[in-house]
C-alpha cells in the first residue's frame, strides 16, 4: 500500500514539474514574441533637440581710477588793482579771486576774471576781535547783527560783484562765531546758490557746522601762504598746503595778490606737479 501512495506521488510531482516548465517556456516565448513585435513596430523619431549657446559678452572691469589730490588757490582782497590780477593770472592755472564788494574795481576785475576762465568769489567783510586796531570795510556784518541786516548786506555786495560763485570772509573772528549771524548767512547762501569756504581766522569759527546744517556746501581755509612777505616762506607755506593736499586729498591755500605770492606760486608749479597735485577751483573742494 505504501508502494503504491509513493508511486502515485511520484507521478503528480513529475507532471506538476513538467506544467511548471511548460509555464515557463511559454513564458519566455511570449516575452521574446512581445520583443520582436515592439522592434518592428516604427516610433515616432522625436526631432534632435540644437543646443544654441549665446556668445557671453565681455565686460571690460576698469580697475578704479584714484583721483589726484587737488589743491585750490584762492586769492583774497581782489578789486582795487586790476594789474594785480593780471599779474596773479600769469601762473595759467585755475585760480579763485575773492573780491571785495567795497574796492574801488571790484565789478571790473570779477568781470575780467571771469571772461578769463577764472573763478569768482565774493570777499565779504565780517566783524574782526578787536576791531579798532583796523580800518574796517564799509557794510562789514557784525556780530548781533539784525537777520534783515545781514540779508541786505549780503545782496547788495553780489550786485557789486557780478559772476559769484562761493563766500568767504573777509576778517570776521567775532561775527563767525556768532551763531545768529551766521545761521543768517548760510540761510542766504543756500537760497543763493552759493558755496562758503571759511577763512578760519577764528579756530570757534561756526562757519562750517552751520553752513553743513543748512545744507550749504563748504570748506575751509587750510593754509594763510603769505603772512611772511618772503619768497623762501611762501614756498614753504605752499608745500605745507601740498602735503595736506596730499594726506587729506583736497587742500585749500589762501594768498593775497602781492607780486612775492604771484612768484611763488609760479616758481613752484613744477614742484607741484611733480607730488602729483591737481590745481583746481575752489568750487572743487567743497562738500
Amino acid at each position: 500500500m505504501t508502494r503504491l501512495r509513493m508511486g502515485a506521488r511520484g507521478k503528480r510531482d513529475r507532471r506538476i514539474r513538467r506544467a511548471l516548465i511548460a509555464v515557463f517556456l511559454l513564458f519566455l516565448i511570449l516575452s521574446f514574441a512581445i520583443f520582436l513585435l515592439l522592434r518592428t513596430v516604427p516610433t515616432e523619431k522625436k526631432p534632435d533637440r540644437q543646443i544654441v549657446r549665446l556668445p557671453i559678452p565681455k565686460v571690460a572691469v576698469e580697475a578704479p581710477r584714484l583721483s589726484p589730490p587737488r589743491l585750490a588757490f584762492i586769492i583774497d582782497d581782489m578789486g582795487y588793482n586790476p594789474d594785480k590780477l593780471r599779474e596773479m593770472m600769469a601762473a595759467g592755472r585755475p585760480m579763485t579771486f575773492s573780491i571785495l564788494p567795497g574796492a574801488p574795481h571790484a565789478r571790473e576785475v570779477a568781470l575780467m576774471a571771469h571772461q578769463q576762465g577764472s573763478e569768482v568769489m565774493l570777499h565779504l567783510p565780517m566783524e574782526p576781535k578787536r576791531g579798532e586796531q583796523y580800518s574796517l570795510e564799509k557794510d562789514t556784518v557784525s556780530a548781533g547783527m539784525k537777520p534783515e541786516r545781514v540779508q541786505s548786506i549780503l545782496r547788495e555786495a553780489l550786485k557789486r560783484v557780478p559772476h559769484v560763485r562761493g563766500v568767504n570772509n573777509h576778517m570776521g573772528s567775532r561775527a563767525t562765531e556768532d551763531p545768529g549771524v551766521m545761521q543768517t548767512l548760510m540761510e542766504n547762501l543756500g537760497k543763493e546758490g552759493l558755496y562758503f569756504i571759511d577763512s578760519q581766522t577764528s579756530p570757534h569759527s561756526l562757519g562750517l557746522k552751520t553752513a553743513r546744517r543748512a545744507g550749504v556746501s563748504c570748506g575751509r581755509n587750510d593754509q594763510f601762504i603769505d603772512h611772511e612777505k618772503n619768497l623762501p616762506a611762501i614756498k614753504e607755506a605752499i608745500r605745507t598746503a601740498i602735503k595736506k593736499a596730499k594726506r587729506e586729498g583736497k587742500a585749500v591755500a589762501i594768498g593775497h595778490p602781492h607780486s612775492l605770492t604771484a612768484l611763488a606760486i609760479q616758481e613752484m608749479l613744477p614742484e607741484i606737479e611733480k607730488e602729483g597735485i591737481q590745481l583746481v577751483f575752489a568750487s572743487e573742494v567743497v562738500g
